[in-house]
């Protein structure tokens, strides 16, 4: 027989309840042993057996390494304390039956099904030996009752033993998808630690219906603005991107429900194209504070009449409402950074945002061999501007020139407050002679969209490798261009005819094919 236990410490538990059960039983088989019979042959079979159950508790204290063997022998022993007990009190008519029955009923629930039952067949094997020694009289007169009393206590030992370890088996099997569950929950929460976006928070949760709730498929849609994009896991397959239109008319029960919507088959048109042919499906929305988030779909699969256990969809559920939590987080998060890099006065990415860029820009076209350029802009007699209208003004101003400038940039540039009146705009794969045309570009839209003060401004361009090797030295480049223009009269726009040195040049030459004609446009 062997004592099993989920861990160390659930193990050990499990050892202590059962030597405190055989303190129970010694001391039970004493007070039978006063009541019905000599009380001097019991008094020493349950003095042996106390200190035998003290050696183990020793054993199992000082030397846990063999703790589990050792007692699973003690359980063989228990059936022959109680089978001598029963034999010394009286036999079939011994209340010492009862202790066998509780005896079985304890290890069945505290240890496992598995060892209830062997007990159960070691207890039947041990009445029948017992009634034989009986027969043969060496038990005295202490035993009574016949073969078929022997007989019908062991079938119903067994009997009783087999519904109780029914029992324990289904318990145990709950207990084990509980366990599995709540698990699964555990490592989808330490997943969702680390995500930074609303799709990484859509695959995790797709994920996490497939590989550890056992659903056959799974999609994840997440609401982004009229949009709604996630993540679906097909039967076989890895995480693949999903997408689809017209989930805000699905029907409002879905939305309103408190609880998960189990539905056998997919009725509705927009969910049978994310999951055709779905059966036995869970529908899950994904609500924050009475917002729809997003949705999920998992599809249990199986036959027509299959269940799925209440246990998975009460996970499912909670993981959605994890998803949410985190869906919230990755918002806020996205919203943080985003304030963090981003200029309060007009939008546009703030100097800690262009330098970081910058650096990584350079980086790129060292390795591909690309070009990049920089423009860099001055709002002409801005002080005037803040001496004659107002700060007020001066900034709607500044405000208006940053409007012109995302308006007449492309999606790929960074346009920049770099400070006070004075902006930039990194043009990766630019070459210089498309960056003057952008900077001429960016003058003509400030000239005409500004219109709270009419400006103008001056623009200095730099460009890699013409006129330097590293971000540095570009700035540099394209602010020397700038001043150049301002001291040659304003609202114009400069290219630098610094030269690069040797040192600070790519190692390659730059590929000026690569440069971007849709700047001249």
């Amino acid at each position: 027989m062997n004592v099993t236990g989920g861990g160390h410490l659930q193990l050990r538990d499990r050892l202590a309840v059962v030597q405190w059960l055989r303190c129970f039983l010694a001391a039970a088989v004493l007070a039978i042993g006063f009541i019905e019979s000599d009380p001097g042959d019991v008094a020493v079979l349950v003095a042996a057996y106390v200190a035998l159950t003290v050696a183990v508790e020793v054993v199992r204290r000082r030397v846990p390494a063999v703790a589990q063997p050792v007692m699973s022998w003690m359980l063989l022993l228990d059936g022959v304390f109680l089978a001598l007990a029963l034999a010394f009190t009286g036999g079939a008519d011994s209340w010492v039956r009862v202790l066998v029955f509780f005896d079985v009923t304890a290890v069945t629930l505290v240890v496992s099904y598995h060892t209830g039952l062997k007990l159960a067949v070691w207890y039947a094997l041990l009445l029948f030996l017992g009634h034989a020694a009986a027969a043969a009289d060496l038990f005295g007169n202490h035993t009574t009752g016949s073969y078929g009393d022997a007989a019908l206590t062991s079938i119903g030992l067994l009997l009783f033993a087999a519904g109780a370890a029914a029992c324990s088996s289904v318990n145990e099997r709950a207990l084990r998808r509980s366990h599995a569950e709540l698990h699964a929950l555990v490592e989808l929460g330490v997943e969702l630690e680390h995500v930074r976006s609303a799709d990484d928070v859509a695959s995790v949760l797709a994920r996490q219906a497939q590989t550890r709730l056992g659903f056959r498929r799974a999609v994840v849609l997440i609401r982004r603005g009229d949009r709604w994009e996630g993540a679906a896991v097909p039967a076989r397959g890895e995480t693949e991107a999903a997408r689809s239109d017209g989930v805000d008319a699905l029907p409002d029960d879905v939305w309103t429900a408190e609880a998960p919507t189990l539905v056998r088959t997919l009725d509705h048109a927009v969910l049978d194209r994310l999951l055709p042919v779905g059966r036995n499906v869970v529908i899950v929305p994904i609500v924050a504070d009475g917002e729809a988030l997003g949705i999920m779909l998992a599809e249990w699969g199986r036959g027509p009449r299959a269940q799925i256990p209440a246990v998975t969809v009460e996970t499912l559920a909670q993981s959605a409402s994890q998803a949410a939590v985190a869906l919230r987080n990755a918002a806020l998060l996205s919203e943080v950074e985003h304030l963090a890099t981003r200029d309060g006065l007009t939008g546009l990415a703030n100097r800690r945002l262009f330098e970081e860029t910058l650096e990584r820009e350079v980086a790129r076209s060292h390795r591909l061999r690309s070009p990049l350029a920089l423009v860099v802009l001055d709002v002409d007699h801005f002080k005037d501007v803040n001496d004659t209208v107002g700060h007020q003004a001066g900034d709607a101003v500044l405000r208006e020139v940053a409007r012109a400038m995302v308006g007449n940039t492309k999606a790929s540039d960074l346009p920049a407050r770099y400070g006070g009146d004075e902006f930039v705009v990194l043009l990766p794969d630019c070459t210089r002679g498309d960056a003057v045309a952008v900077a001429e570009r960016l003058r003509a839209a400030v000239a005409a969209e500004v219109t709270a003060v009419p400006v103008t401004v001056s623009a200095g361009v730099g460009a890699m490798p013409e006129n330097a090797g590293n971000g540095e030295r570009l700035v540099a480049a394209a602010d020397a261009a700038l001043y150049t223009a301002k001291r040659e009269g304003r609202d114009r726009s400069l290219a630098s005819n610094r030269t690069a040195e040797p040192g600070e040049a790519p190692a390659h030459p730059v590929l000026h094919r690569r440069g971007r004609a849709r700047h001249g446009a």
